[in-house]
């Protein structure tokens, strides 16, 4: 029954898991960060490293 019990658990917990994870970042995060595409990346980039700034890119998969 324990074990039964669990696994409904561990099952109902993995359904919700790509709605959690879509949540990732809190809703203001794109008011401090910039997101870099294909045609503005190398702009973008930089002009940060001319104005003696430090770049972190992050490559993540999107939603679509």
């Amino acid at each position: 029954m324990i074990f039964s019990t669990r696994l409904l658990l561990l099952s109902l917990a993995l359904l919700g898991a790509p709605v959690t994870l879509a949540a990732i970042y809190p809703d203001d995060h794109w008011t401090y960060s910039t997101k870099l595409t294909t045609s503005n990346y190398v702009e973008t980039i930089e002009k940060e490293i001319d104005n003696g700034k430090t770049v972190f890119v992050r490559f993540v998969a999107s939603e679509g």
